[in-house]
C-alpha cells in the first residue's frame, strides 16, 4: 500500500472516530459542515483526498482543532 493511501486511511479513520464519538451521522455532519455525505463517506474510507478547505469545514462542524485529524508524532531525543 502506498504511503498516501496509508495516510488517507488514517485520516479518514480519525475523522470517523471523532464523528462517532460526537454521536453524529454522516448526514448530521453534512448538514453542519456543508460537505456532501457521499464525500464524507469517501474521506472516512480513505478513498478521497480532501482539500484543506474541506478538512477545515469538517473540523469546525465537529468542534475540534484541525490538528486533531493529524496526530503529531514526536521523536525522542
Amino acid at each position: 500500500m502506498s504511503e498516501l493511501k496509508v495516510i488517507l486511511k488514517e485520516l479518514g479513520g480519525k475523522i470517523k472516530a471523532i464523528r462517532k464519538q460526537k454521536r453524529m451521522t454522516q448526514l448530521d455532519l453534512e448538514v453542519s459542515s456543508g460537505v456532501h455525505a457521499g464525500d464524507i463517506s469517501k474521506i472516512e474510507n480513505g478513498m478521497k483526498n480532501p482539500a484543506a478547505t474541506t478538512l477545515i469545514k469538517l473540523a469546525s462542524a465537529l468542534e475540534v482543532e484541525l490538528n486533531e485529524f493529524y496526530p503529531i508524532k514526536r521523536s525522542e531525543n
